[in-house]
């Protein structure tokens, strides 16, 4: 498979906002050698970050793990941050 004309892409998650759990997508180029999903609060403090595995996929953050507020995802690829998305968990 060609994966030249492949970018690395995050999406906004769905739902946002959210209550209990959101949806995260991405697509990263077959060439780099790791990437991962970094959520932070909004003070920049690391709450979770996930290794991803595959090119293509998603991941799934649980809403009863966080706070409710703002918080801001990162796709972060070979070391550097690529894109960042801010999601909303509400309260249930």
């Amino acid at each position: 498979m060609d994966d030249k004309g492949l970018v690395a892409t995050l999406t906004q998650n769905v739902p946002n906002p959210f209550t209990t759990d959101t949806r995260i997508s991405y697509t990263i180029p077959f060439q780099y050698q790791s990437a991962k999903i970094g959520v932070y609060d909004l003070n920049g403090q690391e709450l979770k970050l996930l290794t991803l595995n595959a090119p293509i996929g998603e991941v799934i953050i649980q809403g009863g793990k966080l706070k409710p507020g703002m918080y801001i995802y990162t796709l972060i690829v070979d070391g550097k941050t690529l894109s960042s998305k801010k999601m909303t968990l509400t309260s249930f």
